[in-house]
């Protein structure tokens, strides 16, 4: 890229970015926010680290061995109180925009670095800088992440510079305005040139870190188009003045050891420990403060945003995705459902695979945390890691795991221990209860469209199906017929037909297929459509019919499903009834000439569906005038009351009997009268059928 196109600030940020892909290629997968924190770091670490090799060599230069060999005892003891004092920073963390934090952070270190350089000079300044390169090595290694590596270069190389470079020239300040290193006197005069000498250090050190905020302050401007840098600039300023805080301490505990001994000195240092101490544990209070509220705000804003939103996943996320940013301190969150569906995920730089931690979550029902100490459960190896967060999502029972949450803690200026880790899971396990209960909301919703759905199938299926049955059935005279289906759902698995036939015959036609459903209402279409087409065939031959039924069905359908049928052909001149009963249950025809004498039209073969070869045979009986033939489906002997007792039979033959001499009509009304009362209030089970045929004449 050439320099001319480098000039507008979007180009010259893309010219960046391309030079950081030619060392680090994934640079170009990282969000906006992410690149900028890459950038930013790359550039202080071309600029300071020349500048800190430079101290380092003229401290090199400068040191006098034998300074730092007769004097190891005292270099040891303050070695030791630096690193105390190390351990006990304290910190603050501010929102410099919106879901942007930066975070500034001091110790008492001060103290005794120039403690160090005004007892033994020039050499005193290696205690600071051995420390800084451990704890540079020391973050190298455990810190997994390449963004967070660019963090601890850049502010190694920042650290590096300062305390030589800079330091090297605030010693040539105060020795050209007069003092002298190693201190041998301690007097108004020279504190003034110390505390003037420690400003000078401070003004070089804004100067030193001002490459960094000029790039932050317009990289803010760049993405977020935010021309206020105020709050960033009392953040820098606060940020690098922050640890000079301790050296006028230096200053006074050299008086003391001067003036004194080293006894004195040590109450004094002891005195700024319990200072440390009770600085470090109010930043700790603070920052848990800080997290508690942000997380219970974001939760709060979640559970809002949950509670208004359609009943839809792809709302969920998009709630999620307004809302859960920046809710934990999290370098990684992702939030799925099992097996592997996403519906959360934070951060482009993601380099683990989550298919072990997915299937050693199932087995979890509780929430686990882990420190960057310990080892992953599902990693086979002891790879460095960040602290670690994972928890099952629950069903709505409690009881099954239908998804997890994995969450990667930054690693932030405070230690991430097992208390502090415990301090985020209420929020966790909060989250996961939220995003249980949004997905049940989900699925009862999905389910109830669904039903509606099938609801409104089953009521198109059932329009259908009830017009393929005779509602108008021919005047036969001298006969009287009453014929009613009173299906159990929306579809029926019963069927009737009036067959009008040659030579003044009729065809009687009452089936009922087993199981209920849409399937079994569409096997019941095709039955009735083919027992209809071959009794037009093959006329008055029920057996034949049933045969030919029997063979189409089998050869056509590949279901469990089949059908109990009775087909009569009555001749209704004769009153001769031919028949054949394919396993119904058997109707009955009820002579009021003799004495009311119930005779049962029994089984003539198998139902239709079950067997390819089977046969069924034929018979006939006489219908007189005054005769009743009562044909019925099982939904009447087998209709149940709320005690679980059957119907049955005999009541309804003797329902039948009881209105003899009425007409068909009524004797139909009598026997469905009957059966009601008997149910009373229990719910209808069985598809009802019921068909009444009676001669007059």
């Amino acid at each position: 890229m050439s320099l001319t196109s480098a000039n507008s600030p979007r180009n010259l940020h893309t010219f960046l970015i391309d030079t950081i892909k030619r060392v680090w290629p994934r640079v170009t997968t990282l969000s906006g926010d992410q690149q900028a924190a890459i950038v930013g770091s790359f550039l202080t670490v071309l600029y300071t680290f020349p500048i800190g090799v430079i101290g380092v060599i003229v401290l090199v230069g400068k040191t006098e061995l034998g300074i730092l060999f007769e004097n190891w005892g005292t270099l040891l003891l303050l070695a030791v109180l630096m690193i105390i004092f190390d351990r006990l920073r304290f910190f603050l963390i501010v929102e410099l925009r919106v879901n942007r934090y930066g975070t500034m952070d001091g110790s008492l270190t001060g103290m005794i670095k120039w403690s160090s350089i005004l007892l033994f000079g020039i050499p005193g300044i290696w205690l600071e800088v051995i420390l800084r390169a451990y704890e540079f090595v020391s973050n190298m290694l455990r810190t997994p992440s390449t963004i967070a590596r660019w963090n601890h270069m850049r502010n190694f190389t920042l650290n590096l510079a300062s305390s030589t470079t800079i330091t090297l020239i605030t010693l040539w300040f105060f020795q050209s305005w007069g003092g002298s290193v190693p201190l041998t006197e301690w007097d108004i005069f020279t504190v003034a040139l110390l505390l003037a000498a420690f400003l000078v250090n401070f003004v070089l050190d804004i100067l030193l870190s001002m490459g960094y905020l000029v790039y932050n302050a317009w990289i803010q401007v760049l993405l977020t188009g935010s021309k206020n840098i105020l709050p960033m600039l009392k953040f820098f300023f606060l940020a690098v003045g922050l640890p000079h805080l301790a050296h006028p301490f230096g200053v006074f505990a050299i008086g003391l050891y001067l003036h004194n001994d080293v006894f004195v000195y040590l109450l004094f240092t002891i005195g700024m420990i319990l200072v440390a101490v009770l600085s470090r544990r109010l930043s700790l209070e603070m920052e848990g403060s800080r997290q508690q509220s942000r997380m219970l705000q974001k939760l709060e804003m979640l559970s809002q945003a949950i509670i208004g939103m359609p009943p839809e996943e792809q709302y969920l996320r998009q709630a999620m995705e307004e809302n859960m940013y920046n809710m934990f301190p999290s370098g990684k969150l992702v939030i799925w459902k099992f097996p592997n569906e996403i519906l959360y995920k934070h951060t482009a730089d993601w380099d683990i695979d989550l298919n072990p931690i997915w299937t050693w979550l199932l087995g979890q029902p509780i929430v686990h945390a882990y420190t960057a100490n310990e080892r992953l459960p599902w990693n086979e190896n002891d790879a460095p890691h960040d602290p670690v967060i994972t928890l099952p999502i629950l069903d709505f029972d409690g009881s099954n795991p239908i998804g997890g949450i994995y969450i990667e803690l930054h690693t932030l200026v405070h230690y991430w221990d097992h208390k502090a880790i415990k301090s985020l899971l209420p929020a966790a396990q909060s989250l996961a209860s939220q995003i249980s209960s949004a997905l049940h909301q989900i699925e009862v919703f999905e389910q109830s469209v669904e039903f509606q759905r099938v609801t409104q199938e089953l009521k198109i299926a059932g329009t259908i199906q009830s017009n393929l049955l005779p509602y108008v059935f021919p005047s036969i005279p001298g006969w009287e017929l009453a014929v009613s289906l009173e299906p159990a759902g929306e579809t029926s698995g019963d069927f009737f037909d009036v067959i009008p036939l040659d030579d003044g015959k009729f065809g009687f036609v009452i089936a009922d297929v087993l199981d209920k459903g849409v399937g079994p209402a569409l096997y019941m279409t095709l039955s009735r459509t083919l027992i209809r087409t071959y009794a037009i065939e093959l006329d008055s031959a029920p057996d034949t019919v049933f045969f030919a039924t029997n063979r189409r069905i089998l050869i056509d359908t590949a279901t469990q499903l089949f059908v109990t049928a009775f087909y009569g052909v009555l001749d209704t001149s004769t009153g001769t009834l031919t028949y054949s009963n394919a396993g119904h249950n058997p109707p009955f025809l009820i002579s009021p000439a003799g004495g009311n004498l119930l005779t049962e039209l029994s089984q003539t073969g198998y139902p239709i569906g079950i067997d390819e070869n089977a046969t069924w045979g034929l018979e006939s009986i006489q219908l007189q005038p005054g005769d009743v033939l009562v044909m019925y489906t099982d939904g009447i002997p087998e209709a149940q009351n709320l005690q679980g007792d059957f119907f049955e039979e005999k009541p309804l033959a003797e329902a039948a009997k009881a209105n003899l001499g009425n007409t068909a009509e009524a004797i139909h009304k009598n026997i469905l009268d009957e059966v009601r009362d008997f149910v009373g209030d229990a719910p209808q089970f069985d598809d009802i059928t019921l068909m009444v045929l009676s001669r007059n004449t």
